[in-house]
């Protein structure tokens, strides 16, 4: 069954008709599961090929990116260690899996570019977002509006190459109050914040110099498309922001800062790497999809910091089907946005159980139609390491539900019992009892002691599938398996 996408007029009826095309696209995808381990086996061989080699070369690179001192000023962040790895990985995954990149290729690192405008995109959202609650949004929203200033990222031709500048200083523009206001992320002033943004943009030049002058032009000018269109992005959050959003402007607003995003960020990287033919271009699709798939949990983690300031697809379920889970957040979001790693994932996913369902089925919807094996197999990786904090020590400091149950008996199955009492209590048309405990048993498995617990008393098998495809098992065997060990 195709997904369809809703349409201006009569948007509540649209909104039902995707959600149920959705779970009806799932449910088909689920029939054709192949849980063979035979070919489950083969396919991880055959993919090994290109890691043995690649996988050595890109922790090479790694190390020798890091040698540059003052950009290891700006890595040496615990908090954006996480994104640092994610952009690291993500440079491998495609240079090796994408592009194709042979051993003496990737030693040559000429995608590094990319990276750092990557970082400088994330770093930058961090700064804006920042800037937005030291000074106030009615503020910052009036300053992007003022049309005095040009706060596009531009380009000049300098001599054999060309050169990134802006021509405004922020320093010039916000009030030395603001500035000296210490990022409650980092624990820097927002006036290092912003040296470190320049910083970025001073090795994009550097870098951009040691390409021939017409791949730097075709780089520069990607490079001013790709952050002018983030630049857009974060102007719409803090000026064009608006609480009765549709389920349309979501989805064309999450088209425009993942789909158009990446897909600038990958022609930049194919000019980078020689490799602009259309065989690569037609596969760029997937792997926004791929990116887009990941954004659904960042959704999840960030509905109380969003949910009064940017379009966000779990917050919109709430709103419009849960009106429990959005009083909740309405309530609980000074509260949560205290709290970090795997209990603020749990507080979201015990207390707002049918919105998250919802958003799992969405990249559900993803991961079993838009993505190949390996990509099921790098966003399932993901996932995991992001949302249930497996192997995660910077969001899993010793997460366990003993920590929100407020009872005397906390063993595993009082902790499966709690996790049960929470997440039945939802009730919705969309929601099945299965829907409710395929995501009780994904819950339970942030808890590491409640995770060893499950593998232990399950079959191998079924351990792999329940973790390996975290997203495309299905939810009757997850239900299944959850109902099993509530009677053990």
């Amino acid at each position: 069954m195709r997904i369809s996408t809703p349409v201006s007029n009569n948007h509540s009826e649209a909104a039902l008709s995707w959600i149920e095309d959705i779970i009806l696209q799932n449910r088909e995808s689920e029939k054709g599961m192949d849980d063979s381990l035979y070919k489950e086996t083969g396919r991880f061989l055959q993919f090994s090929k290109t890691m043995v080699w690649a996988y050595p070369v890109a922790r090479l690179m790694r190390w020798h990116i890091r040698r540059n001192k003052k950009l290891k000023q700006i890595l040496q962040f615990p908090e954006l260690l996480p994104v640092r790895n994610n952009i690291e990985k993500g440079s491998f995954a495609y240079d090796s899996l994408l592009f194709k990149q042979s051993f003496f290729k990737l030693l040559q690192n000429k995608s590094h570019l990319a990276n750092l405008v990557c970082l400088a995109i994330l770093f930058g959202d961090e700064f804006i977002d920042g800037i937005a609650d030291a000074y106030g949004k009615e503020h910052t929203a009036q300053l992007l509006q003022n049309e005095q200033y040009n706060f596009d990222l531009q380009f000049k031709e300098a001599g054999n190459s060309y050169e990134l500048y802006y021509e405004f200083d922020i320093c010039e523009l916000l009030p030395c109050q603001v500035l000296q206001n210490i990022n409650p992320k980092y624990e820097i002033s927002y006036a290092s914040f912003y040296r470190h943004l320049l910083f970025l943009l001073d090795e994009m030049n550097r870098h951009l110099k040691k390409l021939e002058k017409e791949t730097a032009k075709e780089a520069t000018l990607l490079i001013c498309k790709v952050c002018n269109l983030c630049f857009d992005t974060y102007k719409t959050d803090i000026a064009g922001f608006h609480a009765d959003y549709t389920l349309e402007e979501l989805l064309h607003y999450q088209k425009s800062k993942d789909d158009d995003i990446i897909n600038i960020l990958l022609t930049l990287r194919a000019v980078l790497l020689n490799k602009r033919q259309l065989k690569y271009q037609k596969e760029f699709s997937s792997w926004s999809s791929m990116v887009r798939c990941m954004q659904l949990y960042d959704d999840m983690e960030d509905a109380a910091k969003d949910c009064d300031f940017q379009m966000n697809l779990c917050c919109w379920f709430a709103r419009n089907y849960f009106p429990d889970e959005w009083t909740f957040l309405q309530q609980e979001k000074e509260y949560l946005q205290k709290l970090k790693g795997l209990e603020l994932n749990a507080a979201i996913a015990l207390n707002m159980p049918g919105s998250c369902i919802l958003v799992m089925q969405y990249a559900r919807y993803i991961t079993c139609t838009k993505l190949n094996w390996v990509q099921r197999k790098i966003t399932n990786y993901l996932w995991r390491k992001n949302w249930l904090g497996i192997h995660n020590p910077v969001i899993n400091t010793g997460f366990s539900f003993t920590r929100i149950m407020h009872r005397q008996d906390v063993s595993v199955p009082m902790r499966l019992h709690f996790i049960y009492q929470q997440v039945s209590k939802v009730q919705h048309a969309f929601i099945t009892e299965e829907m409710k405990q395929a995501w009780m048993m994904d819950v339970a498995l942030m808890d590491t002691e409640v995770r060893e617990y499950i593998v232990k008393h399950c079959r191998k098998k079924e351990a792999y599938f329940l973790q390996s495809c975290f997203l495309e098992n299905p939810l009757e065997k997850k239900a299944a398996l959850f109902q099993a060990l509530q009677y053990q």
